[in-house]
């Protein structure tokens, strides 16, 4: 189950996780919420899928506090749960899980924000939604690296909301407030939309640097186009196929060598993007091919 079915990261997933699934000979069925990343519009397929009480459950929670209740449940039906990308507050009965380095992430637009910026300038923070957990991941990792460059200046973060016009609004008020700002680091894709869109109506585009997490369809084309200077990219096809294994495995009683796997993210600059394009995310149906 992902957070957002729809979501181009979850779709390269989701190739990652029918691969193995095929291969290991086993029915996996790929459902959730399309478009709207929230607890709410997630908890109604929760409870079904738990309903129907699979042999195993991968699951991408859109709050780590809000879907405990759901992992514990699943545990006390004695169905192992596998958490993929997000992860839930207590992860001590979750059979399995995978995710990028989000921290190692967060450290990476950081370092090439004070490459971009020689050094000197204000820097901002655009955040999605509270209670991700690879949102609150990643921001430690950008402030904890930040420390380490003492030129920059760290003016703050703000939610977007996980809504690109809401990111559009913010970034508009924040060039009224900050007329030199400098940079800006942003954690999700929807995010990098709205704040691109933002600076465009404000004649900034390109003056304040953006580096954005992700590699979505639309984030790469902006990276190519100049508004972006990098992503961080993650390895969806490769979480899903990892999830996938661990979830059958656990059927059988088998633990993970690993129970908390942590892959490594990707920098992905303008001017290695062709070289690097086997991380691009890619769309459902006919544009689909493997990575």
């Amino acid at each position: 189950m992902p957070s957002i079915a729809s979501d181009p990261f979850f779709v390269s997933m989701q190739y990652g996780a029918q691969e193995e699934a095929r291969q290991l000979g086993v029915k996996l069925v790929w459902q959730g919420a399309m478009g709207v990343y929230s607890p709410t519009a997630q908890l109604p397929f929760v409870n079904a899928v738990l309903n129907q009480k699979p042999d195993a459950f991968v699951f991408v929670p859109t709050d780590s506090n809000a879907l405990m209740p759901s992992v514990n449940r699943a545990v006390n039906l004695r169905i192992p749960v596998v958490t993929a990308d997000t992860s839930v507050a207590d992860t001590t009965n979750i059979a399995g899980a995978v995710t990028g380095d989000n921290i190692g992430g967060g450290a990476l637009a950081a370092d090439l924000l004070d490459e971009a910026l020689g050094g000197k300038g204000q820097v901002y923070l655009m955040t999605g939604l509270p209670g991700v957990s690879t949102d609150e991941l990643r921001k430690r990792g950008f402030e904890d690296k930040l420390k380490s460059y003492r030129g920059l200046t760290y003016l703050g973060f703000q939610f977007s909301s996980d809504q690109p016009s809401h990111a559009a609004e913010v970034i508009r008020d924040l060039l009224l407030r900050y007329p030199h700002l400098a940079a800006v680091f942003c954690i999700d894709d929807e995010t990098a939309i709205g704040v691109i869109q933002g600076l465009r109506n404000a004649g900034k585009l390109g003056q304040v640097k953006v580096v954005a997490y992700d590699a979505e369809p639309g984030e790469v084309a902006a990276l190519k186009a100049g508004d972006l200077i990098g992503l961080v990219a993650q390895q969806p096809v490769l979480e899903g196929q990892m999830a996938v294994k661990m979830a059958y495995e656990a059927t059988k009683g088998i633990k993970p060598a690993v129970k908390n796997n942590i892959l490594p993210d990707i920098l992905i600059r303008r001017e290695t993007m062709d070289e690097q394009s086997q991380y691009f995310y890619r769309r459902g149906g006919r544009e689909w091919r493997p990575l």
